[in-house]
């Protein structure tokens, strides 16, 4: 009796005691659980950054992407090595391919340029597209979309080894932007 009140232990075949739900709690149970499942159906939160820039063209597109890479690297630089060539891009999410334009740059010191090229896209109206992220000791991919538009950036360089304690990476990378058509059904399923 210390507690004030007399406390009974239930047997295995003793009953519960009467339900004792009123019509307010039983309101509050139904708003929390549809809060529950419209929070589970919600759409990412916060929302990912959408683009601001539109092109007339695809080809539109590459100039802009080619204006970007040229902004970013000095054109006199021997360290490095730019080629624009036209490509087909298999979509990640999607079985379908296109014809697109590929901006390679091999970089032969040791500065990797995918961070200026990135914000010279975001600077742009670009904004990214998390689903195409990945990122590695030895290369780096992300996504980007124009309104109409999808740009590939892809880096690779010698990540080291981590076996070896003495090795020394290769200086140097490749950066490839890839622009294709936006496809609204290119999404993580």
């Amino acid at each position: 009796m210390g507690l004030g009140g007399e406390f009974a232990v239930k047997g295995i075949g003793d009953f519960a005691d009467t339900w004792s739900v009123t019509p307010t709690t039983l309101r509050a149970l139904l708003c929390l659980a549809i809060l529950a499942s419209s929070a589970a159906r919600a759409e990412e939160w916060p929302p990912p950054p959408q683009p601001t820039v539109r092109y007339a063209s695809l080809e539109a597109a590459r100039d802009s992407i080619g204006a970007i890479v040229f902004r970013t690297f000095d054109r006199t630089d021997t360290t490095l090595q730019i080629i624009r060539e036209p490509v087909k891009f298999e979509y990640l999410y999607v079985k379908a391919t296109a014809s697109g334009w590929a901006f390679h740059i091999t970089v032969k010191d040791t500065l990797c340029p995918m961070v200026d090229v990135e914000k010279g896209l975001t600077d742009a109206g670009w904004a990214e597209k998390f689903g195409y992220m990945a990122d590695g000791p030895d290369g780096s991919t992300m996504g980007y979309l124009s309104k109409n538009f999808f740009c590939l950036v892809e880096g690779a360089w010698d990540g080291g080894d981590d076996t070896d304690d003495t090795y020394v990476p290769k200086p140097g990378c490749t950066v490839t932007l890839t622009c294709v058509p936006r496809r609204e059904d290119d999404v993580p399923r």
